[in-house]
């Protein structure tokens, strides 16, 4: 059950990554329903599973995929 749940927010995190509408950390860790340091694992996570840097960018105020 609990790897479902990560399997969810893990999902909503990339759609919300491609959306560039994540906010800051804190922000996020609000919308997905977890704390600030599981959300830096999540996206840890998905570097390595996806092959693909994810930075924040200040300008759009978003976590965005390069």
């Amino acid at each position: 059950m609990a790897g479902l749940k990560y399997y969810e927010r893990t999902k909503l995190l990339i759609e919300l990554i491609e959306k560039k509408k994540t906010g800051g950390p804190g922000d996020l860790a609000k919308t997905i329903g977890v704390t600030k340091r599981m959300v830096y694992l999540i996206i840890d996570d998905l570097r390595l599973s996806l092959g693909r840097d994810i930075c924040y960018c200040k300008d759009k105020k978003s976590l965005c995929f390069f």
